[in-house]
C-alpha cells in the first residue's frame, strides 16, 4: 500500500511538472513560428493544460480499463466546476463576461451534455470518436475565427508571452521531456492510483471518477488558484472552460478513435452530475456575472457530497 501511495504521489508529480513543461515548450515554438500569443493560448496552452487527460485517459484504455478512461473525463470535468472553479470563487469573485456568457459558455455545456447523449448505449465507438474530433476542429477553427477579431485580449496574451524567451532548441527540448513526464508519470499514477483502489475495494469507475480525475486536474487546479491570487478571473474562467470542451472533444475523441469506450461502471447519475453542474455555473453567471465566496462555497459542497456518495 505504502508503494501504490509513493506511486500515486509520484505520478502526481510527473504529470503536474510535465504539463507544466509541455505547455512552455508548445507556446514558445508557436511564438517563434509567428502564430498569434491570443491564439496560442485559446488553442496550444488549452490542449496542453488537459494533456494529462489524455494521456490517462489512453493508457487506461489500452490496458483494458476503459471506465478508468471514461471516468477521468467525467470525473475531471465535475472536478473543474465543483472544486476548480469553487477554490478560484472562494478566493477571489470569478467575472463571466458577456461574450463568454453568450459563445464559450454554452459551448462547454453543450460539450459536458455530449457523453450523456453517446454513452446510451453503453459504448463510445471509432465512429463517434472521430465525429468529437470533427467537432473538434470545428471549435479549433471558430477560436481562430475569432483570434482575428479580438487581439485587444491581452491576458491570455500575457500568459502566453512569458515564454517568448525561450529559444527554439530549449523549447523543443521542454516538449520531449514534458510528454516524456506524462508517459511515466501516467503510468505511476494509474499502477499507484488502482492498487489503492482494488485495496479498498473500490471499482474503477469510482477509482476514475475520484482519484484519477482529481490528479489529473491538478494542472488547473494549481494555474486556476494561482491566476485568482493574481486577480485574473478571465483567465480563471477560460481556462475551466476550455478544459472541459477539450477533455470531451480531444480526449474522448482520440481515446475512442484508438480504442472503443465502454462505460463500465459509468451510471447515468454521474453523466447527470457533470452535466447538472455545467447547468448550475451557467445559471449562476445568468442571475448575475460574478461568482463569489457563497457561491464558491455552495459548488465546493456539492463537489465534497458528491465524492462521499461515491465512496460510501
Amino acid at each position: 500500500m505504502w508503494l501504490a501511495l509513493l506511486m500515486l504521489l509520484l505520478g502526481v508529480a510527473l504529470l503536474t511538472y510535465g504539463a507544466d513543461r509541455l505547455v512552455a515548450g508548445s507556446s514558445a515554438i508557436a511564438l517563434r513560428t509567428g502564430i498569434s500569443p491570443l491564439l496560442i493560448g485559446l488553442t496550444v496552452v488549452a490542449f496542453a493544460t488537459s494533456s494529462p487527460e489524455l494521456v490517462v485517459s489512453v493508457m487506461a484504455a489500452l490496458q483494458g480499463q476503459s471506465a478508468i478512461a471514461v471516468g477521468n473525463v467525467v470525473g475531471s470535468n465535475i472536478a473543474n466546476l465543483g472544486l476548480v472553479l469553487a477554490a478560484a470563487a472562494l478566493l477571489y469573485p470569478v467575472r463571466c463576461e458577456q461574450e463568454t456568457f453568450k459563445r464559450e459558455l454554452p459551448v462547454m455545456v453543450g460539450a459536458v451534455a455530449l457523453p450523456f447523449i453517446l454513452l446510451y448505449n453503453g459504448m463510445i465507438t471509432r465512429i463517434e470518436g472521430m465525429a468529437l474530433l470533427l467537432l473538434l476542429v470545428a471549435f479549433v477553427a471558430w477560436q481562430v475565427h475569432l483570434a482575428r477579431r479580438q487581439m485587444a485580449n491581452h491576458q491570455v496574451a500575457e500568459e502566453v508571452g512569458a515564454y517568448a524567451g525561450i529559444t527554439v532548441g530549449r523549447a523543443a527540448l521542454f516538449v520531449v521531456f514534458g510528454t516524456g513526464c506524462l508517459y511515466v508519470g501516467s503510468e505511476a499514477f494509474l499502477s499507484g492510483a488502482i492498487t489503492i483502489g482494488r485495496a479498498l475495494g473500490v471499482s474503477e469507475a469510482v477509482i476514475g471518477l475520484t482519484l484519477v480525475s482529481v490528479g489529473t486536474s491538478l494542472p488547473e487546479l494549481a494555474t486556476t488558484v494561482a491566476a485568482a491570487f493574481k486577480r485574473e478571473t478571465g483567465m480563471v474562467l477560460g481556462n475551466i472552460i476550455g478544459s472541459n470542451v477539450f477533455n470531451v472533444l480531444a480526449v474522448l475523441g482520440i481515446t475512442a478513435t484508438i480504442i472503443p469506450l465502454g462505460a463500465g461502471g459509468i451510471s447515468y447519475v454521474d453523466l447527470s452530475v457533470m452535466l447538472l453542474f455545467a447547468l448550475v455555473v451557467w445559471m449562476v453567471f445568468a442571475w448575475r456575472r460574478d461568482m463569489g465566496r457563497l457561491f464558491g462555497g455552495l459548488l465546493l459542497g456539492a463537489y465534497l457530497a458528491y465524492l462521499a456518495w461515491l465512496l460510501v
